[in-house]
């Protein structure tokens, strides 16, 4: 009897919760549970990194605590803790708290600097930033985030300095909701001057880009995002899975690479 082939993916920007800006953007448990189904079905084995709505637009804590609850114990869902605020007045605080969000589950750090109005530029961040890198634990920033403006002025040196001044910590790159070529040069740039960068995948979905970037860099600077609900799950996997890439270039963004990182946390 033929074996059948599995896929392993680590999905770094699934969803979950209520969006009062778009109701019909809200993720219950129970989506989730039938995107496992899917993956199931379609021989995936997931895990999928929750980021919730509650601690973007209103409380990290109370809503990282809100996926502390749903991943407990669970091999097939990871939690994005949010920077939370209250750490600018007690910062000796953050290392307990990195391993307490550790223990419950959680695997990665989302800065949201123009949500929750703070600085993520070196000279006022270089404590957490420190922290971060002894630990090892990537952080993802969207470039919304970094988009004072509203113009799609992205600062797109800030992400320069964190990564030249902290070369042990893994910046992973949130394309957000925009499919901009003309990001394409700032990428490059990016990638050429940095080896502690590494790009989200969801919006890369013109013709040749993730090919492009793996073909001038090597596919172990990209890692896998769907972005859902924002973006269907078949459009953004299946992105990579027909990708003109070998097999195993595949398996790196897919999966492997952000299973190197997470390997690496140091706590």
């Amino acid at each position: 009897m033929t074996e059948i082939r599995k896929t392993y993916i680590c999905d770094l920007n699934l969803w979950y919760g209520t969006n009062h800006l778009n109701s019909h953007l809200t993720v219950k448990m129970e989506d989730i549970d039938t995107i496992l189904q899917y993956h199931d079905k379609e021989n995936i084995v997931p895990l999928l990194m929750v980021n919730n709505f509650f601690s973007l637009f209103y409380e990290p804590v109370k809503g990282d605590n809100q996926v502390s609850s749903i991943i407990k114990e669970r091999n097939d869902l990871a939690g994005v803790m949010f920077f939370p605020n209250f750490l600018f007045s007690r910062k000796m605080d953050f290392e307990n708290y990195l391993f307490k969000r550790y223990e419950e589950g959680f695997r990665l750090m989302r800065l949201a600097p123009k949500m929750h109005k703070y600085s993520i530029d070196t000279w006022a961040f270089s404590f957490f930033y420190s922290i971060l890198e002894k630990q090892k634990i990537p952080i993802m920033i969207n470039l919304e985030e970094l988009d004072i403006t509203g113009n799609k002025a992205i600062e797109w040196k800030t992400l320069f300095d964190v990564a030249d001044r902290f070369p042990e910590l893994p910046v992973i790159v949130d394309g957000g909701n925009s499919k901009e070529l003309m990001f394409n040069n700032y990428f490059f740039q990016l990638l050429s001057n940095t080896e502690n960068i590494f790009l989200e995948t969801h919006n890369l979905l013109a013709f040749n880009q993730i090919e492009d970037i793996a073909g001038e860099f090597g596919s172990k600077r990209l890692v896998f995002g769907s972005n859902y609900p924002y973006y269907p799950l078949s459009m953004t996997l299946n992105r990579i899975r027909e990708a003109r890439l070998p097999e195993n270039d595949k398996k790196n963004i897919l999966s492997g690479n952000f299973k190197k990182l997470i390997k690496n946390i140091n706590l």
